[in-house]
């Protein structure tokens, strides 16, 4: 089976994946439920402390805070168990720890950043996929899929890729007009009609814009540009259709500004 996945935007522009394998996720997989292991063991460590007769804080509340403990101890376990995957995917675009060790990470189909719906969805699966024991379903599920999906994938609309590494920022500064970038920014008042969706096609262009030949990477980018000049009133004397990129690249440069985005 092939390990791409060709995904083609609503603006009409075809990307590639890199699909994870059943050995790379398996990896991330150990990786995470060994931290989860380690998580639940330090607080069985510390509850058994706590609740001991022989502790200091259990001598101070005269013994009745054992109970309290427990039940703390049960809550955060269950979040430990049921809450590690979505609380990293959704804090780090995707990444549990084990996933950003060996280069995954969770999209939605369509190559969407992943949402709390799709997260949640996808990790509460996750239970039918660990049986009978150490994913058996799921690995099944991953051998046989075209998309190397299991369950949990399956029921949320979402794919494990690899990522690319792209020297970003050199390649940028270094073949970017920085004066061009200034003056298309005067004219973009604010960003808040911009949806994260919209912000991630403009990412994923910015980052590949020069790799493109100068002549489609102009008419991509006039035609992710012209519907944005709309939406967000952009006032913006265009003479060249490459100036589109620019506009796009500041607008970008704003987006991140203003939410703090890395």
């Amino acid at each position: 089976m092939s390990r791409q996945v060709q995904i083609v935007t609503p603006e009409n522009i075809e990307i590639s994946y890199e699909l994870a394998g059943m050995g790379s996720r398996f990896v991330a997989a150990f990786v995470d439920h060994l931290l989860q292991i380690l998580a639940i063991l330090f607080l069985t460590f510390i509850t058994t402390f706590l609740t001991s007769g022989a502790s200091l804080f259990g001598k101070l509340v005269g013994g009745s805070a054992p109970a309290y403990i427990e039940a703390i101890f049960g809550v955060a376990v269950f979040v430990i168990i049921f809450g590690y995957f979505t609380a990293f995917e959704l804090l780090t675009g995707g990444r549990s720890p084990g996933k950003r060790l060996v280069g995954l990470r969770v999209v939605r189909d369509g190559g969407y950043p992943i949402d709390g719906y799709a997260s949640v969805i996808r990790n509460l699966v996750r239970i039918a996929d660990f049986l009978p024991a150490a994913y058996g379903i799921g690995l099944v599920s991953i051998f046989f899929s075209p998309e190397y999906k299991r369950l949990g994938d399956y029921a949320g609309g979402t794919l494990v890729i690899k990522e690319r590494l792209v020297d970003r920022p050199r390649k940028k500064h270094s073949r970017t007009n920085p004066q061009a970038l200034q003056y298309f920014s005067q004219f973009i008042r604010n960003v808040d009609e911009l949806t994260p969706d919209e912000f991630q096609v403009i990412r994923r262009f910015v980052e590949r814009r020069h790799e493109l030949e100068l002549p489609i990477q102009a008419h991509i980018a006039q035609k992710l540009a012209l519907p944005l000049v709309q939406k967000l009133a952009i006032e913006a004397p265009i003479t060249a259709q490459i100036h589109y990129a620019d506009l796009l690249e500041a607008i970008e440069q704003r987006y991140i500004a203003e939410r703090g985005i890395l």
